[in-house]
């Protein structure tokens, strides 16, 4: 172990500790700790001043302003009575949105931008029920970050390809590869499993009032009224509308959802549907700076190398011949716990060139285990780093640390027993 990685371990638990044991803004902790990684060495100032503009913060912030907007329109009104008329009960018209919720997972993989689109209906039902959000964000969310079934349409499409290209790059010689609809096999059965729980045990476990205050709402009866004029009224729906396209069709039209999001929110205060006030206070900065400086502590992990340090050991410690589940677990795991701290597609990427070295080593399939770490790395509800989602839910919902273990880790405990088995029946380590 290297000195910088020592440091950079010290100062990874002095976050975790300030984060679980300290009254302090979250965000201020986060920027403080990516200070602390630029003075000691850990991470280099350009590197850290990026995360700023990183995408994922941007479509954060710029989609929780669209919401805003779209929030103030008598449409979401409408939909939250319609749910209810539908469904008669509260639980059941959650069930509902859930299942309509999963149902856009197939045309919008992004979780971020679904998120943000069913964002102000979650409100409105809450409020329609006089029911708190706490009661509703939780579930509805992490259901839709698990139910990511790689569905071979637009950017999933070419999801198989990039595993062959791992493959390919690490010098794989097992002999196999992916088609196009096993990424999809391998999550469909488990992101199934996750919509059954939510709808029942995840609903049931939820918070009937929110840890942390929710100073911002102001829950009330929210009727068919409209707080924009007709015209208004008009160009917050073509403007929400038209950013709903975009982030589905971004894979097809080559527009960043990012650029979708922002154009967005700025058409929200061209048109006066916001003023620049709300647009600002639409933005949870101190969530945001939060996440900001969650992907200065991933990159640090991943520049001096404690990230592969640590897979290494793992895959050093199966031994020669370990049976499927066992190493499917164990790359499950270690997966599952860095990208609590870091950000999706960094652990998967970081980690599956050293499972595919692992199984080139013992002479195995990697195809299982290399599902493994991408599905867990979508295993990501446990604390605010995890990934952009999280903090939209804190915000919404009023969540705390200890709010979200508790109904993070029943969730988590099914999808990894499953997901593990269900991939070492299908995708077999040993033929």
């Amino acid at each position: 172990m290297t000195p910088l990685i020592a440091i950079n371990i010290a100062i990874w638990l002095l976050m975790l500790l300030l984060i679980a044991f300290t009254k302090w803004d979250y965000g201020v902790i986060a920027i403080g700790i990516m200070m602390l990684l630029v003075l000691t060495g850990c991470l280099d100032a350009n590197t850290a001043l990026s995360k700023f503009a990183d995408t994922n913060v941007i479509m954060m912030a710029t989609m929780m302003i669209v919401a805003k907007g779209f929030g103030k329109t008598r449409l979401v009104g409408n939909i939250a009575s319609l749910l209810f008329k539908v469904s008669g009960t509260f639980e059941n018209c959650l069930r509902l949105f859930m299942i309509i919720a999963f149902a856009l997972g197939f045309v919008l993989s992004g979780a971020i931008g679904r998120i943000a689109i069913v964002y102000p209906i979650i409100l409105a039902i809450c409020e329609k029920s006089g029911k708190s959000p706490s009661k509703a964000m939780f579930p509805i969310g992490i259901m839709m970050l698990c139910d990511q079934t790689g569905f071979p349409m637009g950017g999933p499409a070419i999801t198989y390809a990039k595993y062959n290209g791992f493959l390919e790059s690490a010098g794989y010689t097992y002999g196999d590869s992916f088609s196009i609809f096993e990424p999809f096999i391998a999550r469909v059965p488990i992101c199934i499993i996750m919509l059954v729980y939510f709808m029942t045990i995840g609903i049931k476990i939820a918070p009937d009032t929110p840890p942390v205050p929710l100073k911002s709402l102001e829950l009330k009866a929210r009727g068919t009224e409209s707080q924009l004029d007709h015209k208004r009224e008009v160009l917050a729906y073509s403007i929400f509308i038209l950013v709903c396209v975009g982030l589905i069709t971004a894979d097809f039209i080559g527009i960043p959802q990012w650029m979708c999001t922002t154009c967005g929110a700025v058409l929200m205060y061209l048109t006066g549907v916001l003023t620049f006030k709300e647009g600002v206070n639409a933005i949870p900065f101190s969530l945001v700076w939060l996440f900001i400086g969650a992907l200065a502590m991933g990159t640090a992990l991943l520049q001096t190398g404690t990230g592969h340090l640590i897979g290494s050991l793992i895959a050093g410690a199966l031994g020669e011949h370990p049976s499927s589940f066992v190493l499917y677990m164990a790359f499950w795991l270690v997966t599952m716990f860095l990208t609590q701290f870091m950000n999706n597609g960094a652990t998967a990427n970081m980690l599956i060139p050293i499972a595919i070295l692992t199984c080139n080593t013992i002479g195995c399939s990697a195809k299982g285990v290399i599902m493994a770490v991408q599905n867990a790395s979508l295993t990501s509800w446990f604390l605010p780093s995890a990934t952009a989602v999280i903090p939209i839910l804190m915000e919404g919902g009023g969540y705390n640390i200890k709010s979200l273990l508790k109904q993070g880790w029943p969730p988590a405990l099914i999808k990894t027993v499953c997901s593990v088995a269900w991939l070492a029946f299908m995708f077999p380590a040993w033929a």
